[in-house]
């Protein structure tokens, strides 16, 4: 295994989700226990009041989304500027899209497309309940494919900041909540990613070592 996973663009994975008895790799399905250890990202910490949750769900599609309804591509393109190795992660080094143009390439537009409709489901949907996050958060691992690190989390959370701190607000106050809230609510699902990766990664290589033992055994009978 290298130092972080490339899935093709076009096949189907399982993807240690709760619900999946199989563990993707880059070349074979591997089966695994179907009896999940406790996650250990189901003890990070949760902490938001119910105004936090009101004054999110008042301003995150009025408000942030009204003003740049972009603002998740934005901020991948912004991250991958500040760090462009982000970008051979993300395309597996097989193909490098013109920078100048990358905001238009379909694959960054998919991802982009598809942690806006996870954030409004969480924040407009669920209202923010807990239970609901944390189950959809574990489901939601879909940058776990492409090796995300903690660093280029931690820069694609800054990126992100930076970009709702830009919006205006009606009510400095209001403002001032949300941005405390909305920082919690990413650093809780980067945490989670972070976590949810990394066993990934631990159950893959143990699975890898039981596979090739099991060649090894096999071709001595």
């Amino acid at each position: 295994m290298g130092a972080y996973l490339c899935l093709p663009e076009t096949a189907n994975y399982l993807c240690c989700s709760e619900s999946a008895n199989y563990l993707c790799c880059p070349q074979k399905n591997y089966r695994v226990a179907t009896e999940n250890p406790p996650k250990r990202s189901a003890k990070v910490p949760f902490r938001l009041s119910w105004y936090e949750r009101h004054i999110l769900r008042k301003h995150w599609v009025d408000t942030v989304l009204a003003q740049d309804p972009h603002i998740f591509l934005h901020t991948m393109v912004n991250s991958i500027s500040d760090s462009p190795r982000l970008l051979d992660i993300i395309a597996c080094k097989l193909y490098h899209p013109d920078f100048a143009c990358i905001s238009e390439w379909p694959k960054l537009k998919r991802m982009a497309s598809g942690n806006c409709q996870f954030f409004t489901k969480q924040i407009v949907d669920n209202h923010l309940d807990e239970d609901l996050v944390r189950k959809d958060s574990f489901i939601h691992i879909q940058y776990a494919a492409y090796g995300f690190k903690p660093f280029f989390l931690d820069i694609w959370q800054l990126n992100m900041l930076k970009l709702a701190e830009g919006c205006e607000f009606p009510k400095a106050h209001e403002k001032q909540v949300f941005m405390k809230a909305f920082k919690t609510l990413l650093a809780f699902l980067c945490t989670v990613m972070v976590m949810e990766y990394e066993d990934s990664m631990q159950l893959i290589r143990h699975t890898e070592r039981e596979y090739r033992k099991n060649e090894l055994i096999a071709s001595m009978v």
